[in-house]
């Protein structure tokens, strides 16, 4: 026995040798080239299979019978009753139908008879809406202007509902003209991975882009992979080196960007770069321009000096970013916002992948902690101690009942969310909020909601007021 034990040291200690004096040192800044997801399935084979079945890997696809969600069976679609302006718009609009294996919604023409066919080329999202796309012969990637909404089992013509405008057969067409319309050029910088415009016209008519892939791959998130790959492909020593470095020293990969490792506010970049929109217009080409890493050449790797530079103003009402009338963030672009709003973001290292799975988005970090649970509870409670001490006390309601979580009253569902095309709402992440019911009685329910009368919908924002101010009297004279 002591001579296997004697024969085992030998060995591990040659082996450290080996490590020591094979493994290479890593540059701390660098800029690498975009390899695609699959090469970094090679090695990461779980995350890899996780990724390929969240959103984020689906969101931009070319139309097949899995990836359409919308109705393209003969389907006729015309303007609603309140929009009929005219004899001629009782009749269809759009219509969506498809030959063999061809996708294709054709628009009534505003100044001829008959139809313009127009064929599908991707399909963006299938959750909540579905985008449609057809390629024009400059090469521009246009938005068609109907959308399909998942929960109404409809199409609906999206923009004009964000908008608060009328449709009509001549809106859409204008739609079509706009310049924002140009998806390649717009949207397509957080819906495909590592999104290239090599040329453009000023008017958006004509355009040359490629991506690495559709989708949000791998590279989204973690930057550039090919140093990365290289590095462990090359050399095995590499490999175990990087594994105690990592995993046992907790240091960062090399030549890779993993959120978990990165500062608060470059890990954060990571999910602000497509979900914290609210910032001027002079800053969306260095969002475009992204890119998660270590930069050595001056590339964009941190946008934290972004994340609040637009003023929360009250009563904002520009669409996705809209704010209430006493400064809480209300549209759906505003939920990054009002996270980072929040003291436990200030004060505390609380980041977006504590919660959500980072590799299956929809997926929660831990059962349960995207819902009102004991797991929620206790990602709360671990910096709150005082108050675990004292739940009860604090959030007044009976265990286990709606109100008793932490979620009920400080992530109340006050965000409004409409890319599904019916009156929603979403839980602002303003962690650290507190139930002002105040600010209703002063405003009004729509205008300044509060989570105590969105749960007792049945009672009166100054029956809540009156009782919040009880308990902090109470509280006080503890």
């Amino acid at each position: 026995m002591r001579r296997v034990l004697i024969i085992a040291a030998v060995v591990c200690v040659v082996f450290g040798v080996w490590v020591w004096r094979v493994a290479e040192p890593f540059a701390p800044e660098y800029d690498a080239t975009y390899v695609g997801s699959a090469q970094c399935g090679q090695c990461h084979t779980q995350v890899y299979e996780d990724w390929r079945e969240s959103s984020h890997a689906k969101m931009t696809r070319r139309p097949t019978p899995e990836s359409v969600v919308g109705d393209f069976d003969d389907h006729a679609w015309t303007l609603p009753p309140d929009a009929q302006r005219s004899l001629a718009d009782t009749e269809p609009a759009a219509r969506m139908y498809r030959e063999g294996d061809k996708y294709f919604m054709a628009l009534r023409h505003p100044e001829q008879p008959g139809y313009v066919p127009f064929e599908i080329a991707w399909v963006i999202g299938y959750q909540y809406r579905q985008v449609y796309l057809t390629l024009e012969p400059k090469g521009v990637l246009r938005r068609l202007p109907l959308q399909w909404s998942v929960p109404r089992q409809a199409f609906f013509p999206y923009w004009n509902m964000q908008e608060a405008s009328t449709p009509s057969v001549t809106d859409f067409w204008m739609q079509m003209r706009s310049q924002n319309s140009a998806w390649n050029l717009f949207c397509a910088r957080c819906h495909t991975t590592n999104l290239e415009i090599l040329a453009k016209d000023k008017d958006h008519t004509a355009a040359d882009t490629r991506w690495t892939e559709p989708g949000i791959a791998c590279e989204a998130c973690h930057g550039p992979g090919s140093l990365h790959l290289e590095y462990f492909r090359t050399n095995y020593a590499n490999r175990f080196f990087g594994f105690l470095d990592s995993d046992v020293r907790g240091r960062r990969a090399a030549y890779i960007a993993s959120a978990p490792k990165l500062s608060k506010g470059t890990a954060m970049s990571v999910c602000a770069r497509c979900h914290g929109t609210d910032i001027r217009l002079s800053s969306t080409d260095v969002f475009r321009e992204y890119e998660p890493g270590f930069s050595r050449t001056g590339k964009t790797n941190d946008l934290s000096s972004h994340f609040k530079e637009v003023p929360l103003t009250p009563n904002r009402t520009t669409p996705t970013v809209e704010i209430y009338a006493d400064g809480q963030p209300k549209g759906i672009g505003m939920l990054f916002r009002s996270m980072i709003e929040s003291k436990c973001y200030e004060q505390a290292d609380v980041r977006c992948h504590d919660c959500h799975d980072a590799h299956d988005n929809r997926k929660p970090a831990v059962e349960g902690i995207l819902e009102p649970s004991a797991a929620s509870d206790a990602y709360c409670l671990g910096c709150h101690e005082g108050i675990a001490a004292r739940v009860d006390q604090h959030n007044r309601h009976e265990p286990n009942t709606p109100g008793a979580h932490c979620y009920d009253c400080h992530l109340p569902k006050s965000i409004v969310k409409i890319a599904a095309g019916i009156d929603d709402f979403t839980r602002t992440h303003e962690l650290s909020s507190i139930p002002r019911p105040a600010n209703t009685v002063r405003f009004g329910q729509h205008r300044a909601p509060n989570a105590c009368t969105g749960c007792h919908a049945d009672r009166s924002p100054a029956w809540a007021d009156e009782l919040v101010r009880s308990w902090s009297t109470t509280s006080a004279a503890r």
